[in-house]
Formats: structure tokens, sequence, C-alpha cells
């Protein structure tokens, strides 16, 4: 077994030529993860805004950013991912260093607003980026490789920020921004300039030599190739300008697979409020244990998909992506159980059980991850790719606003029954995923086809 072989079993990607790429989103990440600590904090220390209008502050920008998600996609529909990355780190690096003049709540909210719709530009032209580079299980293993070291940088810039501030220098917090806003300034020049252009629907196929050498490969990856990379090439494999069927916003939303995939997402999203949102109070609050566990676990699972995803990905390269996410629900049923029964063990039995409920639920995030986000990206025709990931990350918004209020009610006096939705909304989702497996199956058609007999219809 050669080199190339033993990097496509551990299920890292074809990285010839794409190291700035590589590079970007890791300094990208860098610089987010040194913010981290900041991003609520950072205004507290510098203005004399109370938490609470912060808290306020923060909530009114979140809310008002949301719509502009489906503008984030027509935007990478009109003009192409890559432009829209660019675009995207440099208004990133204007809102960061408008942090700096803020001091008002109005100032607030307009600041964190342009960095918001950042990141909105960002989770619509991103997926769609590599979806131009990458295609079939290498679709895949880019997002599974880029999912990893994206939690390396972020742990590594929180670790490098925390001792930033921890230092005691009065001076920490603003030149922590400025970093921030810096390293987003050179993701664009990355992005711009990379070291070879990214491969459109347009270029010359891929290079000849990787299909003559790949006989052991294909046979590992013929499943899901077979479901997906047909469909795939027929849809179109960028999300450049001008390309493919221009449909509109209507056909989009009255393709019933999209419908059927955002509603799965958006039920499954909820899963991921467990490591930052509930343990935290679970843990201390419900089941008074020590104030370090959250923390510990939260360390562990983000370790455990480090040095796990790309693996387990290249393992499973062979299984169909619906049915992997509904693998995914699996996992994460187990480790909703396993945490419900955590107050009534004691001290003793718990902290294992706690580990091991963070280790399934870390295989279920490793499992699901790339899945769903290839699932969106191959959904979708070439011409409406953006506007599909942008109402396929719009979800994880919609998680991040409802779930922490549905926490909030039920956590502390009525956790069995939080456990118990949040249990029911993961099923749906894994159901759900495959459901879209099914009625991919059993539909002939193309992603552009769907939405020509919509807009037909509709004509």
């Amino acid at each position: 077994m050669d080199r190339k072989d033993r990097w496509w079993r551990l299920g890292v990607p074809e990285l010839a030529g794409q190291g700035r790429v590589v590079t970007a989103t890791a300094l990208d990440s860098f610089g987010a993860g040194m913010f981290a600590p900041l991003s609520f904090l950072f205004f507290v220390l510098t203005t004399d805004l109370t938490v609470a209008e912060v808290g306020w502050g923060t909530g009114i920008a979140t809310v008002i950013s949301l719509p502009l998600a489906p503008l984030a996609g027509t935007l990478v529909d009109r003009w192409g991912a890559k432009p829209c990355l660019i675009a995207n780190n440099l208004l990133a690096a204007a809102g960061y260093l408008c942090y700096l003049a803020v001091d008002s709540l109005a100032g607030l909210v307009a600041a964190m607003f342009v960095v918001l719709c950042a990141e909105r530009l960002y989770w619509a032209s991103w997926p769609a980026f590599v979806a131009d580079i990458a295609e079939g299980s290498e679709l895949d293993k880019w997002y599974a490789f880029t999912a990893a070291g994206k939690n390396a940088s972020v742990g590594l810039g929180g670790a490098i920020g925390g001792l930033v501030l921890g230092s005691g220098w009065s001076g920490a917090a603003v030149t922590i921004v400025v970093l921030n806003a810096g390293t987003s300034v050179v993701t664009a020049l990355l992005f711009a300039f990379p070291s070879r252009r990214a491969r459109t629907s347009r270029s010359a196929p891929a290079a000849a030599g990787e299909e003559a050498g790949a006989g052991e490969r294909a046979g590992a990856g013929a499943a899901r190739e077979g479901a997906g990379a047909g469909e795939e090439a027929r849809a179109g494999s960028s999300s450049g300008p001008g390309d493919g069927t221009a449909a509109g916003w209507r056909a989009i939303l009255r393709d019933r697979a999209l419908l059927t995939l955002l509603v799965a997402q958006l039920a499954l999203t909820f899963a991921w409020l467990i490591p930052g949102v509930i343990l935290p109070v679970y843990l201390v609050e419900v089941s008074d244990f020590p104030v370090w566990l959250p923390s510990a676990a939260l360390t562990l699972n983000s370790v455990v998909i480090v040095l796990g995803q790309s693996a387990l990905t290249g393992r499973f390269i062979e299984v169909e992506r619906h049915q992997m996410v509904f693998r995914a629900a699996l996992l994460m049923l187990v480790s909703v159980g396993l945490l419900a029964l955590l107050p009534v063990l004691g001290a003793t039995v718990a902290v294992p059980f706690l580990a091991l409920a963070v280790l399934f639920f870390a295989a279920g995030e490793m499992a699901a991850g790339p899945a769903t986000t290839a699932l969106a990206a191959t959904a979708a025709p070439a011409s409406a790719r953006g506007r599909y990931l942008s109402l396929f990350n719009l979800t994880w918004a919609v998680s991040a606003v409802v779930g922490p209020v549905l926490v909030g009610a039920l956590i502390e006096r009525h956790s069995i029954v939080l456990w118990g939705v949040l249990a029911l909304l993961i099923t749906a989702g894994g159901l759900g995923f495959r459901q879209v497996g099914r009625a991919g199956a059993s539909r002939s058609s193309t992603p552009a086809e769907r939405l020509g007999d919509v807009e037909q219809l509709e004509a």
C-alpha cells in the first residue's frame, strides 16, 4: 500500500495544490478561537454597558441578521463562492474593527450586525467553495478534514487568547480584536490568490492517474459515489456565476427534497446544544457535579473530533450519506440516554458514564457533520447551490435562538422532559435524513430538472 492509499484510508482528501486553502481555513479558525473567550466579555470590559445590555444587544443583532442568510445565498449564486469568501473575510475584519468604537447599545448592535452579516455569507459560501474543488467521496473527506482542522485551530487560538487575557495586561482585549481582524484580512488574501484555481464544471477532468491507480479506493467508495456522484455530475460542480439553471426562490422553496432535508436538519441541529449549552448547567446545577467537569467534557469532545474526524469519515466512506446520518442519530440517542441517567448515579459511576456519553456524542457528530453538509451541497443544481446552503445553514441559527429558550424553561425542574424532547428531535432528524435518501433513490431527476419542473408548473 503506497503513501497515497494510506492517506486515503485515513480520510485525508487530495491536498495537492490546495496549500493556501488549508492555511486560510486554519488561520481564520485560529483568529476566531482567539477571540472566542472575548465574544461576550469584550464589551463588558471596554464599555460602560452592563452584562444585561450586552446580552440584549447580542440577541437583537442575531435576530435581525437571520433574514440576510437567503440574501447571502443569492450573492454566492450570482458572484461565485470564492469572491463571496473573500468579501466575507473583509467584512468580518471591518466588523471587528468597529468593535473598538462601540460606546453604546446601538453601536454594539450595529457592529455585531456587520460581523453576523459576514458569518451568514461565510456559511453560504464556504461549503459551496469546497464543492467547487471536490466531488463524490472527496467532498465528504474535505468537509471532515476542514472540520477537524478548524476544531484544532479554534482550540489553539482559544488557549492563546485565554492566556493573553489572563496576563492582566490592560491592552489584551483590544489587541486580540485587532489580531482577529488581521487574520481575516490575511485569509481573504489567501483565498484571492490560491495556489491553483478551484475546479469548475468547465475545467478539465481530474487527473487520469487518480482513476487509473484507484482500483481499491474505487471499490471502497463505490456506494457513496454511485449514490451521489452521478447526481453531482449532472447538477454541475461549480457554484460560479452563470452556471446551470437560473432557478427562482419560489421554485427552490417548492422543491420537496430540499424541504425534507431542511426539516430533518433543523430537528437534528438541536442535538448540538448538548456540549456547549446543556451540559454546563445540567452537570453543575442539576446533577451537582464539580464546576470543572463541563470543561473537561467539552475538551474530551473536541480532542476526539480533532483526532478522529477524518479517520472515521475515511473508514465509512462507502456508507451512503443518508445512512451515515441515521447512524449518527442512533449514536446521539445513546448519549442522551446515558446523560439522562446521571442524576441517579453515584459520583464514582457517573463520571465514567459521562465520558462514555461524550464519546458516543462525538462519534455522532463526526458521522453526521460531513455527510449532512455534502447532502445539502449535492442536493442543489450548481446555479442554486448558494441559496440551498444558505437555507441549510439557517437551521443552525434557528436552533441557536430557540434552543436556549427551551433549555432554560426545562432544565432545572423538568430535565427528564428536556432529554425526552431532545430524543424526539434527534429521532425525527435521523428518520428525516433516511427519507431524504429513500426519496433520492426513487427519483431519477437531477436537482436542475426538479427546479425546472416546478418553474414550468408555475408558468
